[in-house]
């Protein structure tokens, strides 16, 4: 089948339905030694066994990769790996030896082993590349008497003063010496400054620490942080942020913003006043300090802050320094550690028994909104969809903003809003390398009726005639437009912000009241239907179609009550996207199109004169037993595979 270099890859946890394609596999890749249908399905159910496959959506599995671990043994085997022949040199043997690489850490291994064909040339430059060295000779190891080579690799060279030549999904801890770290980090991986420079690839989205001796500008350090983001990895500190740094009027713009707050906390009851107070990873070991310690990490993300406090009260806050690790003393680096122990804890799990996710997604959402885009029973299954797929799920809220970098991806079921916690939550995914749907893109396009009116209208897309206009044009558009019309303020959602006007005196009335909320607003043609076509859209595919009918005596689908808090909706029925109107899906994925390409809940008017379009939403809603009423988990899953398909996958420069 063809496919494009652009179609996502998603490692996960083999499935028991996986195996058809794994014998595929196996039968195209090697002519001996082959594993059978029955081997497959003991390993899948054998719990020292893990195998991860490489899974290319409609094309299927492409690759797998099977580990075999020992109770009480330090060691975990590579036993087979394998991509298919089509889709050799796309990096996946990188990404599926990464993902067998986390696991064996998270089960409590610290060597793998692995043998491999003498004549397979290819195979062992992969295995060289990544820091496995042989060990041992296997003569006449195969069943056509070939010989075999046993190649090895320590996960954590610590106690060889070796740093890996390469390190592939774990984070990336660097350091000029690696005496510089006197811990260790389980599930880490510490490498040398120079080791990581000679490099001339990187492992997208791997998180990278950055301790160097030096930060300066054009510094070894600096070069570490520059090539970090090049290589599309999420470093801490970024290169932008050391300049930053040291560019007074920044500097100026923090104490200006930080200093009373420093202020307020030492009138807190606590110790003597501090010459310098020190933040690790965003937290102070002084109670008083913990908001402003925080305030100033998210200026700043280095690993290291200290903020130098004048003797008297004026200009309380001096300077923000970002001293490197060995400025600190024997009786600093416990709090350090700690530090950094609990910003990479998301990351770097204990280890279990059971099998290690493949990536951890953070869903953010409201469990106070009264009506929220996703429900209880939806939120359930996207948990599961990312079990199914090998992933992890964990749900949010907005007081978590400040632990987003511990995951690996982002699934927004919150209202969204520009001027909200959910624009800035996937503003910080964006600038942390973290997938995201909603992206900020999307959110700011859909959120805007102004902006999708016009370019609906540039673009030729069918929609209701409408119209942006300020207070001056109330009269205008009195006179160009037949009433009953409808009145929106730019941003509103779910309904809300949206009135019915019936004659030009309306108009006039609702539009002053609106105008003291927005000094633009929309007035668009009123089309009279029963229902309203959604269609769901994901990567530019459509998703699932469902018409949502008006509620009892009302001419929307939600019928806000004049408390602001109560509502009633319509009916619903979702049918599958084949029985939906051509011409409704079609000129839904042209619209969405223009917002980009991730979720998004097209609305259509089905008129005698063609489809109409109302609205697209960046935030769609996604509600058990209503749009997955046709298509089940798959729907769920869809959404979570497009999500991991965006993550660790191998990048090279």
């Amino acid at each position: 089948m063809p496919h494009s270099q652009a179609t996502p890859i998603v490692v996960r946890t083999a499935q028991k339905a996986d195996i058809d394609g794994l014998c595929a596999i196996e039968e195209a890749v090697f002519t001996t030694d082959r594993m059978k249908r029955a081997t497959f399905s003991r390993f899948l159910r054998q719990p020292t066994a893990r195998v991860l496959v490489a899974d290319a959506g409609d094309d299927g599995v492409v690759g797998y990769g099977m580990l075999l671990l020992r109770a009480g043994s330090g060691t975990a085997r590579i036993y087979s790996l394998a991509i298919s022949e089509d889709w050799r040199g796309k990096g996946l043997g990188t990404q599926l030896l990464a993902g067998l690489e986390s696991v064996a850490i998270e089960a409590g291994s610290d060597k793998m082993r692995l043998e491999v064909r003498d004549d397979n040339h290819s195979a062992r430059a992969i295995y060289e590349r990544h820091g496995y060295i042989d060990v041992a000779v296997l003569p006449d190891y195969y069943e056509d008497g070939e010989n075999g080579k046993r190649m090895e690799r320590h996960l954590f060279d610590a106690t060889t003063q070796l740093s890996p030549p390469v390190s592939t999904g774990a984070p990336l801890i660097l350091v000029d010496h690696l005496h510089d770290l006197p811990f260790s980090v389980s599930g880490a991986r510490v490498m040398k400054v120079r080791d990581y420079l000679a490099l001339d690839h990187g492992i997208r989205n791997r998180r990278v620490i950055n301790l160097c001796h030096s930060y300066e500008y054009l510094s070894r350090g600096y070069y570490c942080s520059l090539l970090a983001a090049a290589r599309s990895e999420r470093v801490i500190p970024e290169a932008d942020v050391l300049l930053d740094l040291n560019w007074k009027r920044l500097q100026k713009t923090a104490r200006a913003q930080i200093g009373p707050m420093i202020a307020e906390a030492l009138n807190k009851p606590g110790a003597e006043r501090p010459e310098h107070i020190d933040v690790y990873f965003g937290r102070s070991t002084d109670k008083r300090f913990r908001d402003l310690a925080q305030r100033a990490f998210d200026q700043f993300r280095c690993p290291i802050l200290r903020l130098h406090l004048n003797a008297g009260d004026k200009k309380l806050l001096r300077e923000i320094e970002a001293p490197s690790l060995h400025h600190l003393d024997a009786s600093e680096m416990p709090a350090f550690e700690a530090a950094l122990k609990a910003y990479l804890r998301g990351r770097v799990r204990k280890p279990s028994n059971g099998r290690a996710p493949t990536a951890l997604i953070a869903i953010l959402y409201d469990p106070n909104d009264p009506l929220p885009p996703s429900d209880s029973d939806a939120l359930a299954n996207f948990i599961q969809a990312a079990a199914d797929l090998g992933a992890r799920a964990e749900l949010i809220t907005a007081k978590d903003f400040h632990h987003l970098s511990e995951f690996d991806a982002l699934l927004i079921r919150e209202t969204t809003a520009l001027d909200h916690h959910t624009y800035r939550f996937a503003k910080r995914a964006r600038k942390e390398g973290i997938p995201v749907i909603d992206d900020p893109e999307s959110i700011l396009r859909c959120t805007n009726k102004v902006y999708l009116a016009e370019l609906l209208r540039n673009h030729h897309i069918p929609a209701p005639r409408s119209a942006i206009f300020d207070k001056r044009r109330i009269d205008e558009i009195g006179n160009q437009f037949n009433f009953p019309s409808v009145l929106k303020v730019p941003d509103g959602c779910f309904s809300r912000g949206v009135r019915k006007v019936t004659s030009r005196e309306n108009l006039h009335q609702i539009a002053g009241e609106m105008f003291k909320n927005s000094e633009l607003l929309v007035i668009q043609e009123y089309v009279e239907t029963t229902f309203d076509w959604r269609i769901g859209v994901l990567g530019g595919e459509p998703l699932y179609a469902s018409r949502y009918f008006m509620a009892p005596g009302h001419w929307q689908i939600v019928k806000h009550e004049d408390d602001g808090k109560n509502f009633e909706q319509g009916g619903f029925e979702t049918v599958a996207v084949e029985e939906a109107p051509v011409d409704i899906v079609t000129t839904a994925l042209a619209a969405a199109r223009l917002m980009g390409n991730g979720l998004y809940g097209v609305d259509i008017k089905e008129t005698p004169y063609g489809p109409m379009i109302i609205e697209v939403n960046d935030n769609p809603s996604i509600d058990g037993g209503v749009e997955d009423a046709v298509i089940g988990m798959d729907l769920y899953r869809r959404i979570i595979a497009h999500l991991l398909g965006q993550i660790a996958q191998p990048w090279t420069i």
